[in-house]
């Protein structure tokens, strides 16, 4: 028997496919969409850019505002303000200082760590990091470090802290809750930027043309990664921060005066590739849903974003005066 459709049974079951298009093609463009926000070392302001690199609104902040990390809210970033002394809270919705924590030497770079409160943050001019808590911004620690302190990071269950100290060569253990010195880590020349995954730290050595990793606890040495892009010299290698890509078994490393990014596999300490960006590449950030990499570059005043899925730049844009650090948000 032949049993015959009814012409309107045929369009609602077709409305209700394309009504469902629709809605998975919506949601895949809300997983896709990011806010990122920019500090800008020499214009003194924070620009907030979108998911397709445009520009969306610019925020004077303060003087020489550099590392940012977030703060305690979804929307908000803590900002140093170098040469003004002190650290602020941006709020990213209302475009607006929500409050500052003033007599800090030099801010330079920050971590902080939501379940105890603290924010950690390297006084560039002072050879120390200082431990605040956040909420009544009061001065908790000094840590004594070598000269020039820049990258900071503490673990996830904040025992423990570590500063890079340049001009040192390197990287001071403290003990997160007395705050009381446990190692020192000897690396190559210059150590920049710091990153931890999986107990094992990150150190990138601008001046050593690598990255160097060590286990965390014990703090013995277990591998390194040395950069030699083609067409560049040694001393053109000057890796700076360090970004894990937490939904792959990927590293991006940002090469400085190399003017490129290195894809590393963290398994292997493999190379995968190198992009080329702008100039002096410096800052890194991540989209939300791990699939587009930002990268700031310092000596042409621009960021350019590179597809994770065809390892290509997408495209370069305009960022502020030197931009120096970047935050992404959903």
């Amino acid at each position: 028997m032949i049993q015959r459709q009814n012409k309107n049974d045929g369009i609602a079951q077709t409305l209700a496919c394309v009504f469902i298009t629709l809605m998975s093609l919506g949601a895949s463009i809300n997983l896709a969409a990011f806010e990122a926000i920019i500090t800008n070392e020499r214009s003194g302001d924070v620009i907030h850019i979108s998911d397709d690199g445009s520009t969306n609104h610019v925020t004077k902040l303060c003087n020489r505002p550099r590392g940012m990390t977030k703060g305690i809210d979804n929307f908000q970033v803590l900002i140093a303000c170098s040469d003004d002394n002190k650290v602020i809270t941006y709020n990213t919705k209302t475009r607006a200082i929500e409050a500052e924590i003033t007599k800090v030497t030099g801010a330079m770079n920050l971590a902080f760590h939501k379940p105890t409160g603290q924010l950690l943050v390297t006084n560039e001019g002072s050879s120390r990091a200082s431990v605040y808590e956040l909420e009544s911004g009061r001065l908790i620690a000094e840590l004594p470090t070598g000269l020039e302190p820049d990258g900071i990071a503490i673990t996830g269950d904040g025992k423990l802290i570590f500063v890079a100290s340049e001009n040192a060569g390197l990287v001071h253990v403290f003990d997160g809750a007395t705050y009381q010195p446990l190692d020192v880590i000897r690396t190559n020349l210059r150590p920049r930027r710091i990153a931890l995954s999986n107990n094992e730290l990150w150190v990138s050595s601008e001046m050593g043309s690598r990255v160097e990793i060590f286990d965390a606890k014990t703090r013995i040495k277990k591998g390194k990664v040395i950069f030699a892009p083609k067409g560049f010299r040694p001393e053109q290698m000057t890796p700076v921060d360090i970004l894990f890509n937490p939904k792959s078994n990927e590293a991006y490393v940002a090469l400085g005066s190399a003017n490129h990014v290195a894809i590393v596999d963290t398994k292997t300490l493999e190379i995968t590739k190198y992009i080329l960006v702008g100039r002096r590449a410096w800052g890194l950030g991540l989209s939300p849903d791990a699939q587009t990499l930002i990268v700031l570059n310092g000596l042409s005043d621009d960021f350019t974003m590179i597809d994770l899925n065809t390892k290509r730049p997408i495209l370069t844009k305009r960022a502020g005066l030197i931009p120096h650090s970047i935050e992404v948000f959903k």
